[in-house]
């Protein structure tokens, strides 16, 4: 079968040309990222440098113009992908690949100029483009988030093979340099290299962008969750969450061995705001939450439910115990500069199979004694709602306003 070469080259060129197109018509009414107009532009220059080499036995000296737009597509590709994936960084900076670019396209033009002959610039060309596929392809194996990529695995496995048949055509060109009929099968094949990558491309942009709108639609959904989840301003748990971490504590079997519940709220918040302003009251509230935080173990469940108003779950723990917690809790807010802070707490112990309410309920009540008692202390809570009986008030070393 005899195959007709410009035909075939003007082929090459249209699907080249039609990848570009679709591409750019997908950018126009999808949404797409940082890096996809590189990909197009990188579709379009080398549709358009093997367009050029139509005209190459007409006009030689379209010749340099042509292979260097040939060239810089695996370059332009990666300069997207650096934008696309912005946040992960490469191995390499940016000006290694253009360097890179410049030397393999050099060796080339160098052959040129010298009037080498066909076979040399052939593996010359060959050698650069098989260099650029290689490097491409290396880096992004490198990339991190490459082994949960398709697109991204896609794309390296296309690179490698580009590189191997530039490998072939390299070697096969200096094998066979004397042979008119092996040069035009070699020219063909480096035309039909680009066209496989481009076509492959119009399939990956889509597939990465895809996982893109798949990744920041997973992002938004968890940003939508801890919004419904977290009280922002303390970073704990809101009170909705909270019911629902402790009540799923409080009903795992490890709840039988007893757990306690402390609640509590900043002495003479309401004075804070007045006489300080409420970016004061903002800063006590989250340096009573960091103090929280600090102090509390894995499997402690704490929330802000309202307010000034903090409650903590601790699993496995004796209201003494609980106790030096609070205290733990108080240490580095008695010691603050400025304005000290003072807490009152009421402390409980979970009943076997008492609900998060219940619980919740005495030790408001022990809160409410730990105040009327003079607050800065913790006061635990024995009984039932109906006749709760209340320990006499522990001081815990803070400074009363």
């Amino acid at each position: 079968m005899t195959f007709h070469p410009p035909t075939l080259l003007l082929c090459s060129v249209l699907a080249m040309a039609m990848s570009a197109g679709l591409m750019t018509l997908f950018a126009f009414s999808q949404r797409i990222y940082r890096g996809y107009f590189h990909w197009t532009a990188a579709q379009a220059l080398a549709a358009l440098g093997l367009g050029l080499h139509l005209l190459r036995d007409a006009h030689p000296a379209v010749l340099p113009v042509a292979n260097l737009l040939v060239l810089q597509w695996p370059v332009l590709l990666l300069a997207g992908l650096r934008r696309f994936y912005q946040r992960k960084e490469m191995t390499l900076p940016a000006a290694f690949d253009w360097a890179l670019l410049v030397g393999g396209y050099l060796l080339w033009l160098s052959t040129w100029i010298s009037h080498a002959d066909l076979m040399w610039r052939i593996a010359a060309f060959s050698f650069a483009a098989g260099a650029l596929a290689l490097y491409t392809a290396a880096l992004l194996v490198r990339l991190d988030g490459y082994a949960t990529s398709a697109g991204l695995k896609t794309l390296s496995v296309a690179l490698f093979v580009s590189c191997g048949m530039h490998v072939w055509r390299m070697v096969h060109s200096v094998i066979v340099r004397h042979d008119p009929d092996s040069a035009q099968v070699l020219l063909l094949a480096g035309a039909v290299i680009p066209v496989m990558l481009s076509l492959v491309m119009v399939y990956l942009a889509l597939l990465l962008t895809y996982e893109r709108t798949q990744h920041d639609l997973g992002e938004s959904q968890r940003q939508l969750r801890e919004l419904a989840n977290i009280d922002m301003l303390t970073q704990v748990p809101n009170r909705r969450h909270f019911h629902e971490l402790a009540g799923r504590l409080l009903a795992s079997p490890g709840a039988a061995h007893g757990a306690s519940l402390l609640m509590f709220d900043i002495d003479h918040f309401k004075g804070i705001n007045d006489r300080f302003g409420h970016k004061a009251g903002d800063e006590a509230l989250c340096d009573v939450a960091r103090s929280l935080r600090d102090t509390l173990r894995v499997g402690d469940v704490a929330g802000r439910i309202g307010g000034d108003e903090f409650v903590v779950v601790l699993p496995h723990t004796t209201v003494e115990e609980a106790v030096a917690v609070a205290s733990r809790i108080v240490d580095p807010l008695a010691s603050r500069p400025l304005m000290p802070l003072g807490l009152s707490f009421g402390v409980v112990r979970v009943d076997a199979g008492e609900s998060v309410d219940a619980a919740l309920h005495r030790a408001d009540q022990a809160l409410y004694e730990a105040k009327r008692q003079g607050r800065s202390c913790a006061v635990i809570a024995t009984g039932d709602n109906e006749n709760p009986v209340f320990a006499e008030s522990m001081p815990l070393g803070l400074m009363p306003m």
